[in-house]
């Protein structure tokens, strides 16, 4: 008998989002675990949605297995489908206490147990001590902070739990548990260089303030490991896994010039040599930094740009210009890393004219990969209490690739167009073509590759998302 399994529910996606997505572990899940498995906790993750599993396939795994309890993850857009499997689970499994964590419940906590029935209890905020002590102990009650959960009909909300201040003391990742790991986990071809690649974050909470991001689980309180346990955690991969490049995920990987230096110079320390990228913010405008990073291993960054137009970044409270825009990709470029970007369509301020200054942007500076994403109002986000305040809203309908909010000075058929028309203009540049034309050599991207673009051809040319 198991003591609980950690489940990323099921969702079904469209043939093209299967074509074009990547897969990327469900680290929180692994982080849980390997908490939860150093405490002595009994744990399996079931990855179902990278997994492509059923419901049934879910259910039958959790008879295999026999848990106490069932912990599920899920964003907004991953609630409705979590919902439908932990209603499943109370049909066929009265006596697992189903657990909901991740992003809605944070932002939502209350409103979220009454909404949905079939979840026990909810955790909100970082949940590695507080389901610990849920499943150690056996109990569901207000001495348990950072949970919510039904008392006789009422929904009771505990004390928030004070976040984990020295990530340093959680165990590595229990990356073991995932299934197949490394190589089940993919990025999309244009996000790696070499295979087997894998997935890390090494900081958690983000200081800066951008309208239309959730912030509720990790909060704004930055923290970060030590560069030490980052080195250790590197060589444990290559060690156990093989892995010949790292992508970082973090939200803050380049807020610190000292940071980055000083990762630099652990990596030189401890004679780490592996290809990796990152995920960055738009302001630092240094030609030395970028070039030590190149030489450490670096080899493509991604910008969350969001707009071209300084009108829809100060909606966005981004706090840059957009001439740092410019500024920062050319420094980048100098230094002979890629640069990808990533964009916010369909804002309510949005119209024809900010859509043309976003679309100058992209023509002026040098990208090597665009993504674009429509805007939805996620809840715990400031846009998602102006716009939606106490309505209820369909979560069904939140879907960053399909257009679930439409603003008033464009019509959804201008923003298709739109998104369709400049990914075509930038992707059939022939000297991208060739570009991705010589990936196909790569041993490691060939058949990625292709059956990504046919996916992406089949997005570019459909008449609606």
């Amino acid at each position: 008998m198991l003591d609980i399994v950690l489940i990323n529910p099921p969702v079904t996606l469209s043939k093209w989002e299967i074509g074009l997505g990547s897969k990327l572990p469900p680290l929180s899940l692994a982080f849980l675990a390997g908490y939860l498995r150093e405490k002595g906790v009994s744990v399996r993750i079931l990855d179902a949605c990278n997994l492509g599993l059923t419901i049934n396939a879910v259910l039958d795994y959790i008879a295999q297995h026999s848990p106490s309890y069932v912990g599920i993850t899920a964003t907004s857009i991953m609630i409705s489908p979590a919902a439908q499997l932990s209603t499943e689970i109370k049909k066929r499994f009265p006596g697992v206490t189903t657990i909901i964590g991740g992003a809605h419940i944070s932002a939502l906590p209350k409103e979220t147990i009454e909404h949905f029935p079939c979840f026990d209890v909810g955790i909100f905020g970082e949940g590695e001590k507080t389901l610990f002590e849920i499943v150690n102990t056996g109990k569901v009650d207000k001495t348990i902070r950072g949970i919510v959960f039904r008392d006789n009909g009422i929904t009771v909300k505990s004390d928030p739990r004070e976040y984990i201040s020295n990530l340093d003391d959680l165990p590595f990742p229990a990356y073991d548990l995932l299934n197949d790991f490394p190589g089940f986990y993919i990025p999309t071809p244009n996000n790696y260089s070499c295979l087997p690649v894998v997935s890390v974050v090494s900081s958690r909470g983000c200081p800066y303030s951008c309208t239309f991001c959730p912030q509720n689980v990790f909060g704004r309180n930055t923290r970060s490991c030590s560069f030490d346990y980052l080195a250790s955690l590197i060589l444990y991969l290559q060690d156990k896994y093989n892995a010949r490049e790292v992508c970082f995920y973090d939200d803050i990987f380049l807020s610190s010039k000292k940071g980055v230096s000083k990762f630099i110079d652990v990596l030189e320390k401890n004679r780490i040599k592996i290809p990796w990228s990152c995920e960055g913010r738009i302001g630092p405008e240094d030609d030395q930094m970028y070039k030590e990073m190149k030489k450490a291993g670096c080899w493509q960054i991604s910008f969350g740009v969001e707009s071209g137009s300084q009108t829809m970044l100060d909606y966005f409270n981004k706090k840059i210009k957009v001439e740092q825009v410019a500024r920062t990709l050319n420094s980048v470029k100098k230094a002979k890393i890629k640069a990808r970007g990533y964009f916010i369509i369909g804002a309510p301020p949005e119209s024809l004219e900010t859509l043309e200054e976003t679309k100058k942007l992209i023509q002026s500076v040098p990208f090597d990969d665009i993504l674009f994403s429509f805007f939805s109002p996620l809840p715990g986000t400031p846009i998602y209490q102006q716009m939606i305040g106490d309505r209820d809203l369909d979560f069904n309908k939140i879907n960053l690739f399909h257009i679930s909010y439409k603003p008033a000075n464009v019509t959804e058929e201008m923003l298709i167009g739109y998104t369709n028309s400049l990914y075509k203009s930038f992707y059939f540049n022939p000297k991208r073509l060739i570009r991705y034309s010589l990936m196909l050599f790569n041993r490691h991207k060939t058949m990625h590759l292709a059956k990504s673009f046919l996916a992406f051809l089949k997005l570019i040319f459909a008449k609606k998302l």
